[in-house]
C-alpha cells in the first residue's frame, strides 16, 4: 500500500481558532469549524489530483465537532427550543463526509470512526481492491478555551487535520512512502499518529518507521521527499 501524498496540519490555539473557510479551494455554505478544518486538510492532501469516482473516504475523530454539538445541546436543554437546522445537520457524522465527498465529486464508500487506527484496516482492504482511499484524523478545540481546559486539562490546545492519500496502482517512484507488515495486536504507543506524520514530514528517503497504534502496527518506508 502506497502513500501517494499526505498533509499534516497542526495549530496551537491561544485565543480562538483561525477561520479555515477562507483557505479552502472549494467552499460550502453553512459549514462549521470542524468541517472546514477537515476540508482544508483533505483539499491540501489531494491538491490538483482528480480522484476516481469510487474512491473511499474515512474520517476519524475522538470527539467530532464539539462546538456545533454544544450549540445543539444548549438549544434543546438550556433554551428549550429546537436547534438551528444546519447546526443539527452538521452535528451528524455523515454530514462531515458528505462535504468532503462533494468537494472531490466522489461517490465511493465513506465512514466516520473514532480512531485513525480503526480506519486503516478497512482502507487497506479498499486499496487491495484497487481503490484510492483518502483517510484523515481531525481534532478541533472548544471555542470557549476555559471549557476546553476544564474538559481535557490540555496545556497546549491544538487543532489537527492530518490526511493520507493511499493507493496500490502507482509507480514506486511517484509514491512518497510504502506501508507494509500490517499487524493487529495491543500496542497503543502514545502520540503514534503524530509520530507517523512527523516521520513523513522529516524522514529521509530510505528511512523506516514502525507505527504502533491502538491495536495496530505497520512499517513505513520513505520513498520520496514531498515537494513543497
Amino acid at each position: 500500500m502506497y502513500i501517494y501524498d499526505f498533509f499534516n496540519h497542526t495549530e496551537k490555539i491561544e485565543e480562538k481558532a483561525s477561520d479555515k473557510k477562507q483557505l479552502l479551494t472549494k467552499k460550502f455554505n453553512r459549514t462549521d469549524n470542524f468541517i472546514n478544518l477537515a476540508l482544508y486538510g483533505a483539499q491540501k492532501c489531494v491538491g490538483e489530483m482528480v480522484l476516481h469516482k469510487k474512491s473511499s473516504i474515512y474520517l476519524a475523530s475522538r470527539n467530532g465537532n464539539m462546538n456545533t454539538t454544544f450549540k445543539v445541546l444548549e438549544a434543546i436543554f438550556l433554551e428549550n427550543k429546537l436547534p438551528m437546522p444546519f447546526n443539527f445537520l452538521n452535528s451528524v457524522n455523515a454530514a462531515k463526509l458528505f462535504y468532503i465527498a462533494k468537494s472531490f465529486e466522489v461517490e465511493g464508500k465513506t465512514l466516520f470512526v473514532d480512531r485513525f487506527e480503526s480506519a486503516l484496516p478497512q482502507a487497506f482492504v479498499d486499496v487491495q481492491n484497487d481503490k484510492t482511499v483518502l483517510v484523515g484524523a481531525v481534532k478541533e478545540v472548544i471555542s470557549d478555551l476555559t471549557v476546553h481546559l476544564e474538559y481535557f486539562a490540555a496545556e497546549a490546545m491544538e487543532e489537527e487535520s492530518r490526511w493520507l492519500l493511499l493507493s496500490r496502482i502507482i509507480e514506486n517512484q511517484e509514491a512518497l512512502a510504502y506501508i507494509s507488515n500490517m499487524q493487529f495486536g495491543g500496542y497503543g504507543e502514545e502520540n503514534a499518529i503524530a509520530m507517523l506524520f512527523k516521520f513523513l514530514d522529516e524522514g529521509k528517503v530510505g528511512d523506516h518507521f514502525t507505527f504502533k497504534g491502538y491495536n495496530l502496527s505497520f512499517d513505513v518506508e520513505k520513498l520520496k521527499a514531498k515537494e513543497s
